[in-house]
């Protein structure tokens, strides 16, 4: 699912060179300027990412992204329904040689994507029944439990197992399942939701994003 996430873009007052040659205001230099453009929203991210590292200095860029996508407040109504592009997940052997030089085939079979660990939900062609899976990692410094709460998307029926998750120590990784139900098709379009978290002060959430292509 994209974008992951993104910040606000439109009227930033910002710093500016005063030399500059372009967009002066009223013909004259000045060291603040309004901007709108999607680059504006770039600084924000960088700068939340960059106070997370501060506090933990430890955490990889994916936990970081990770923490980010999964307690950002969603700003714009849910469509209900998104079109969507056939799925492109991967590389061709042709392709790959263009970069590689060579011939390239994986001997392994390749996971799919709706079961990358990954902290959004995303299924492009959802055929009847689906269970897919994610580890979750504890950073919290008492033991806690959260319990799930579903937002289902058009159409689909979705179950958790386990309910709650209950974390004794930091560093602590827990595994659930996510079982899709379809009972309409989506015609084409994806259908939207949300997995959430919670343990009575904080919230984890993760959107979900469904194609149904067949029940």
């Amino acid at each position: 699912m994209q974008p992951d996430i993104t910040g606000p873009r439109v009227n930033i007052l910002a710093a500016w060179s005063p030399v500059t040659t372009e967009a002066t205001v009223e013909h004259r230099s000045v060291d603040y300027n309004i901007i709108s453009e999607t680059s504006m929203s770039c600084p924000h991210i960088s700068a939340v990412a960059a106070i997370i590292k501060s506090y933990h200095p430890t955490w990889t860029p994916a936990a970081i992204m990770s923490a980010i996508m999964t307690t950002e407040i969603q700003m714009e109504l849910k469509p209900r329904h998104s079109t969507t592009d056939p799925d492109t997940n991967g590389a061709s052997p042709s392709q790959l040689k263009n970069i590689t030089g060579e011939l390239t085939q994986c001997q392994k079979t390749p996971t799919p994507s709706y079961n990358f660990n990954y902290p959004s939900i995303g299924v492009s062609n959802l055929n009847g029944s689906l269970s897919i899976y994610r580890t979750v990692t504890f950073y919290g410094q008492e033991p806690a439990v959260y319990v799930a709460s579903v937002e289902n998307p058009f159409g689909v029926n979705v179950t958790v197992t386990p309910m709650a998750l209950k974390f004794w120590k930091t560093g602590e990784k827990l595994t659930f399942r996510v079982d899709f139900n379809p009972f309409v098709n989506s015609n084409g379009n994806f259908v939207f939701g949300a997995l959430t978290w919670k343990n009575g002060k904080q919230r984890v959430r993760s959107p979900i994003g469904v194609n149904v292509v067949s029940l």
